[in-house]
């Protein structure tokens, strides 16, 4: 038809393709670490509420029995005529954390690990879980066999995140001589005791179940062996100041023991170093709660003392051979910011802007 044109259709060339695809590669790269760090703030600010939500019901039985729960107590069993370790800090707790009818279910007049409370430890509770933590919502059955129960029953356990402040280290001789944190063996530790400041003394901390893969001295051992939630023994429920945190990347794994039969050892408990250290998967630290209900994050970088790394012993720090065992540390030995949040009543002064 008279002034009718055909107009003819361009496609894209191989090269405007390959840099159309080039910048949506560009693009993406640059969006997903932003949605990465948008959802690990998500996660770390969940993480900080149920820290504040564990520092409040610790305040609650603080209220009700005006001291704080014990980390370990030692129960008899009828079936052994022994007595051994039983409950966490964190059972008596699940009555201020929703957990009502969780918390009647207990036995306290028997073991935790005899047959009626063995079902008590297989309760998921999320309040327990950090969710950067990507394994510690796992539920793991011992059979009847493995001896993990007192009776010859099947054991579920769920784990926890969160480990109690006993102090710069372990111990399981003469606790309240040495002991001098706030929740450990046989402890009844009062707002009172904390002569340091609320503000200035840890109560709870994230111990990364994740990244826990070997047992002691690098042999194998899959997580489920630690961070056992109702167990009050030193690798479940409970964190020194011994060595730093993370220490994954900073210094061998090595095995806690009582230090004086095995000389290398450090430190009673059977844990080690990895598990018994606060740690966690948000970068550069751990979200920490404080004996006044307050949760900080407290970054690697904070200053702490040096574990040699022969016996993970810190320089200046010793243990006596004897009786009771205690923990000494020379005259002059500098004391981290660290640590020294971890005692109750070690009487440091620390500056606001240390950590």
């Amino acid at each position: 038809m008279p002034g009718h044109r055909s107009l003819a259709r361009r496609g894209f060339t191989l090269i405007e393709l390959l840099v159309v695809i080039a910048i949506i590669a560009v693009l993406i790269s640059l969006l997903l670490p932003a949605v990465q760090s948008a959802r690990e703030a998500a996660r770390r600010a969940q993480c900080i509420n149920n820290l504040k939500q564990l520092a409040l019901a610790a305040h609650n039985y603080i209220d009700s029995n005006n001291v704080l729960p014990q980390g370990i107590q030692w129960q008899y069993d009828p079936n052994s005529t022994y007595y051994w370790t039983s409950g966490s800090f964190l059972v008596p707790l699940m009555q201020y954390t929703e957990q009502q009818p969780l918390f009647n279910a207990v036995n306290f007049n028997i073991n935790m690990w005899n047959a009626p409370n063995t079902t008590i430890s297989g309760a998921g509770i999320s309040t327990l879980w950090c969710p950067s933590d990507g394994s510690i919502s796992n539920l793991y059955v011992y059979p009847a066999t493995s001896g993990a129960a007192l009776d010859p029953v099947p054991l579920p356990m769920h784990y926890s995140s969160y480990g109690a402040n006993a102090g710069e280290w372990f111990t399981v001789t003469d606790p309240q001589s040495n002991a001098n944190g706030l929740i450990f063996l046989s402890s009844h530790i009062g707002i009172a005791e904390i002569t340091d400041g609320t503000s200035n003394t840890f109560l709870m901390a994230e111990r990364a179940h994740g990244k826990y893969t070997n047992g002691q001295n690098g042999t194998p051992n899959d997580q489920q062996g630690w961070n056992w939630w109702t167990s009050g023994n030193y690798g479940d429920t409970m964190f020194c100041t011994m060595w730093p945190i993370n220490p994954f990347t900073k210094m061998p794994q090595m095995a806690y023991n009582d230090g004086v039969n095995t000389p290398a050892g450090t430190m009673d408990g059977s844990a080690d170093g990895w598990v018994t250290a606060a740690s966690s998967f948000h970068p550069g630290g751990a979200n920490f709660a404080f004996a006044d209900g307050s949760v900080k994050f407290i970054k690697e970088s904070i200053q702490t003392w040096n574990p040699t790394l022969t016996n993970g012993m810190p320089i200046g720090v010793t243990r006596q051979t004897a009786a009771p065992y205690d923990f000494l540390i020379a005259r002059g030995t500098t004391i981290g910011v660290y640590q020294a949040l971890s005692t109750r009543n070690g009487g440091e002064v620390i500056s606001a802007d240390a950590y």
